[in-house]
C-alpha cells in the first residue's frame, strides 16, 4: 500500500464551511446601513433657498433713452403758410412748423424760404410742374382755400401731386378730408358709430387705438415708428376704412377706420388734344399705357391728428418726420407709376380651408 505524505484525506461527510456566507452578508449589511444614514442626513438636512436672482446674473442696469439723433428737414420740404394753419405760439400750425424745423424769428413772425403762403402763387405753378417735393398742410384751423373744383388752381394742385410729388395732410376736423374729397375728387368719409357704438353718442370720433399694419406694403420709413397710436381726447380724426379709394395703402387703423394712410393719385393724358389731364385708378394705368396715354402718380398722405398740443404728441411726431422722410429724394419719385400690367395682388382668405398635412 501506497503512503501519500502531506495530504489529509477529504472527510466526504463534512459541511461545507460558512464563512464566505457570513462575509457577503457583513458586506451588504454595511451597504444597507449606510444608504440609510445617507438618506436620513438628507431627510434632517433643512433645504437651503435658491440663491437670489441678483446673486446669480448681472444686474439689470436701467438708463434713460438716448438723445435723438440730429434731424434737419430734407432740401425738397416745403410748408404751406397762408391764411389756413393757426400760427399762434403753441398751436398746431406752430408746433408742426417747429417739429419740422423750418422758418426763422425775423420782423415778429416766422420766415422761410419754403414757405409757400399761396397756392395762386407762381411759386407754386413752377412747383406742380415739377417733381420730387413734399408739401406740408397744417391743420386747416382758420379757414379752408375756397375754389372752383375745375379751376386751374384746383387743376394745378392735382398737378402737383400727379407728377411725382407728395403732399401730406394733418386732421384733427373734418377739413383736410373736405379739401382732399373737394379738390382730388374723393369721397372718403369719417367713420360713423353706426355699428361699432350704437347708442354710444360717439358720432363720427373713434376711440382707438390704432394699430400698425405691418405687412410687405409698409414702407421702410415707417418701421421704426411706434406700434400703436392713441387718441388725445378728440385730436384725432379717423376715415372709415369702406370709404378709401383705390390704390390706398393702410399705414395705422382700427377694425373700421385708420387715421393714417397714403393715396396713390395718378392722372393720364387726355385724348383730347388740350384738354387736362384724367384723373385715373391705378389699377388702370396699365390700360390707358398700352393705348399711349400713360399715367404719372403721386402720394397723398394723411395724419389725422392736429398737433394741439405738443407735450402729448411723441408718437405722432416720429409718423410725421417719417412721412417727411418718404419723398426725401429730390431727382427720384417714390411714388411708382403703374404703366405696365401687374400681377394680381394675393390676398389669403383666413376663412379658406388648409390643404390637408402630409403623413408618412
Amino acid at each position: 500500500m501506497a503512503i501519500q505524505y502531506g495530504t489529509v484525506p477529504a472527510d466526504p461527510a463534512a459541511k461545507p464551511s460558512r464563512r464566505p456566507a457570513m462575509l457577503y452578508g457583513a458586506v451588504a449589511t454595511a451597504a444597507l446601513a449606510v444608504l440609510v444614514v445617507v438618506a436620513c442626513l438628507g431627510f434632517m438636512t433643512p433645504k437651503q433657498d435658491a440663491p437670489a436672482e441678483l446673486l446669480t446674473q448681472d444686474l439689470v442696469l436701467f438708463k434713460m433713452e438716448p438723445p435723438p439723433e440730429p434731424w434737419s428737414p430734407p432740401a425738397n420740404l416745403w410748408m404751406y403758410w397762408g391764411g389756413s394753419p393757426n400760427k399762434r405760439f403753441g398751436h398746431s400750425g406752430d408746433n408742426l412748423r417747429h417739429l419740422v424745423k423750418l422758418g426763422r424769428l425775423a420782423g415778429g413772425e416766422y420766415r422761410d424760404p419754403h414757405f409757400l403762403f399761396t397756392y395762386e402763387a407762381q411759386t407754386f405753378r413752377d412747383l406742380s410742374e415739377a417733381c420730387c417735393t413734399t408739401m406740408l398742410v397744417a391743420p386747416m384751423k382758420n379757414n379752408m382755400p375756397i375754389w372752383n373744383a375745375q379751376s386751374n388752381v384746383a387743376q394745378r394742385l392735382r398737378n402737383y401731386v400727379a407728377n411725382g410729388n407728395h403732399m401730406i395732410f394733418t386732421g384733427g376736423s373734418l377739413v383736410s378730408m373736405e379739401f382732399i374729397n373737394r379738390y382730388f375728387y374723393y369721397n372718403m368719409e369719417p367713420i360713423d358709430a353706426q355699428g361699432i357704438f350704437k347708442g354710444s353718442g360717439y358720432g363720427n370720433w373713434s376711440p382707438g387705438p390704432f394699430r400698425k399694419l405691418i405687412d410687405d406694403d409698409l414702407p421702410w420709413q415707417y418701421k421704426l415708428t411706434p406700434d400703436t397710436l392713441y387718441q388725445d381726447h378728440i385730436s384725432v380724426t379717423s376715415m372709415g376704412l369702406r370709404s378709401l379709394p383705390s390704390g390706398t395703402t393702410v399705414l395705422y387703423m382700427t377694425p373700421k377706420s385708420s387715421p393714417v394712410f397714403m393715396i396713390k393719385f395718378c392722372q393720364r393724358i387726355s385724348e383730347r388734344h388740350g384738354e387736362p389731364p384724367i384723373k385715373t385708378v391705378p389699377r388702370d394705368c396699365w390700360r390707358h399705357a398700352a393705348r399711349g396715354y400713360p399715367c404719372s402718380c403721386g402720394t397723398i398722405t394723411y395724419i389725422g391728428y392736429d398737433w394741439h398740443m405738443d407735450q402729448t404728441a411723441a408718437d405722432w411726431d416720429k409718423v410725421m418726420l417719417a412721412a417727411v422722410e418718404y419723398q426725401q429724394d429730390p431727382d427720384v419719385s417714390e411714388t411708382f407709376s403703374p404703366n405696365c400690367k401687374q400681377p394680381p395682388k394675393v390676398v389669403e382668405d383666413p376663412h379658406a380651408p388648409h390643404a390637408p398635412p402630409i403623413c408618412k
